[in-house]
């Protein structure tokens, strides 16, 4: 692979944003590493635009909403009612029946971003750590540090071997031109060049920021991140101890209230650890602008005239605007659905029921298979700018606190500490159960069994995270997403499912048919990666 080409920019070239603010992102620019890094402003600028790639569409949506939920057992794409999936569900599809290719653009569309990341980090790391006379140059190459491992945690968890011998190509230096065509280093050396890169994060970053910078990572973050790298290698030891250590620090609670979470008004709250900034910018469509089109693809698909047309709304309805829509390719699935237990107050929280009355006005759903439609990032019309649906203000968020208890709970179960684990889990259980009317639901767990708790830990997971991008990563960490997604495809196969607003309109799910365990587990590099390696790059086991 060249890296030079396809996603590690040139050793005396650096591109990155001209940014005055955290959130503002203008045309890229390209400047001299050997005259840049000079001043504050220029460490800052370099740091802000690192962050502006997970902006980006293609940073987001074939990994998070796609490979993260539609191609586990929470959610799928919907139906041809949403343009999106017209325009090209095709490659979506592909991802979630398991029949993708090393060509599929959204399969593989994650890569060159990750890396396009990981060498703005690298460009700050080198040129700023040694600039000792720059004041808080250690806060922007710790943030150079922590973005870089999160870039090569994001590329290893999509793009690893699913033979278990293959990472990725360690960039921990600008790159001289011989080392272009540097080849996969092995599973294990990946992980430890993100642990490194997030211990010497934790040390450099600040526990927060001032006002003028919330959402920059911190010191919790790194320390969170590296918590979840150890717990996806099993190291259980080592995750119950930087865990630890983040919940005994104080910095982060539980929202009181669930649904506030996911509130405009509670971005960068208590529970928050770290999230991908967005805000209305009125810039342009897509990675033009600031704002998230992730949640874009999670709204309803509204109406149009052939809807009214066919009886499949009201008659008195009226056709969409266009800044009411959505794409509707993030549907939650029944089994999602149904794996909350009785009364459980987050499934309200957490999906938009077909024909509810919700943000004031019926969400009908046409774009989903059987109406559901995810209620977390949902953005309410008074927010939205209605001059571009892409232009979204809301957040996405990376790691939060319950995230954390619950990793701990599972550390703590690994190492016979049953007690603990329990306590863990209940924090998460007890914020739900506090938010209902009933004081029965969501009874206590009770078990000391190591696997029933394992199991029991694994739900609370699954039904607190729902619809957060987790679902496929928790289960290929887990070993049992070809197991689960072959399940599912059992139960499901023969069922048809009619959407109640459209009789006779019937959709059976593929999902899971293809699932080849020791290979599906991960995507395929990039064709065009491999081909422009000179054989230096291995493509993934099965691809």
């Amino acid at each position: 692979m060249k890296l030079n080409r396809l996603f590690i920019l040139s050793a005396s070239v650096l591109m990155l944003s001209a940014c005055e603010g955290f959130l503002d992102k203008t045309p890229l620019v390209q400047m001299g590493a050997e005259t840049y890094y000079s001043n504050e402003d220029e460490l800052n600028a370099a740091a802000l635009g690192t962050y502006a790639v997970m902006q980006n569409e293609t940073y987001q949506l074939g990994r998070f909403m796609v490979w993260g939920d539609v191609c586990s057992d929470d959610a799928d794409l919907g139906n041809n009612k949403s343009d999106a999936y017209n325009w090209f569900g095709g490659n979506c599809l592909a991802m979630q029946d398991f029949s993708m290719l090393p060509t599929n653009g959204q399969a593989t569309g994650h890569w060159n971003q990750g890396w396009t990341m990981i060498n703005a980090a690298t460009q700050l790391i080198e040129n700023g750590k040694d600039k000792n006379d720059i004041p808080n140059k250690d806060r922007y190459v710790g943030e150079g540090y922590f973005l870089r491992a999160y870039a090569y945690f994001n590329l290893l968890t999509q793009y690893a071997d699913a033979g278990g011998q293959w990472g990725l190509p360690i960039v921990d230096h600008i790159l001289t031109y011989d080392e272009y065509y540097m080849p996969r280093a092995t599973l294990a050396d990946t992980w430890t060049h993100i642990e490194n890169d997030l211990k010497k994060a934790a040390e450099l970053l600040p526990e927060k920021w001032d006002g003028a910078n919330i959402g920059r990572a911190t010191k919790g973050a790194a320390m969170s991140l590296l918590g979840k790298s150890y717990i996806y290698q099993s190291k259980w030891q080592n995750a119950y101890d930087i865990l630890q250590d983040v919940e005994e620090a104080g910095w982060y609670k539980l929202e009181p209230k669930f649904a506030d979470v996911f509130a405009l008004s509670h971005e960068n709250g208590i529970e928050s650890i770290f999230e991908i900034q967005h805000s209305v910018s009125g810039t342009g469509w897509s990675d033009s602008n600031e704002g998230s089109i992730l949640v874009f693809y999670n709204h309803d698909a509204g109406i149009k005239q052939t809807d009214i047309d066919a009886g499949f709304v009201g008659a008195d309805e009226k056709v969409s605007e266009k800044c009411e829509t959505g794409w509707s390719m993030h549907c939650p699935t029944d089994d999602l659905i149904n794996a909350f237990e009785p009364g459980d107050p987050r499934l309200g929280a957490t999906v938009i029921a077909p024909n509810e009355f919700y943000d004031g006005h019926i969400h009908y759903n046409l774009g989903s298979n059987n109406g559901y439609q995810p209620k977390k990032f949902y953005t309410n019309f008074a927010d939205r700018f209605a001059g571009d649906e892409s232009d979204l203000p809301t957040n996405i968020i990376v790691i939060r606190y319950a995230d954390v208890l619950l990793f701990l709970a599972e550390a703590a179960n690994e190492l016979g500490k049953s007690g603990e684990a329990l306590a863990y889990l209940e924090q998460v259980r007890g914020r739900a159960r506090s938010n209902s009317d009933d004081p029965t639901v969501l009874p206590k767990v009770t078990t000391t069994n190591k696997d029933e708790l394992r199991e029991a830990i694994w739900h609370e997971r699954r039904v607190e995270l729902a619809l957060e991008y987790h679902r496929t990563f928790d289960l290929v960490r887990q070993g049992r997403f070809g197991k689960v997604m072959k399940a599912y495809y059992q139960k499901y196969k023969d069922v048809e499912i009619e959407h109640p607003n459209m009789p006779g309109v019937i959709y059976k799910t593929n999902k899971g048919k293809n699932f080849v365990e020791g290979k599906n587990e991960y995507c395929p590099l990039p064709q065009k990666a491999i081909d422009d390696s000179r054989g230096s790059v291995v493509q993934n086991s099965g691809y």
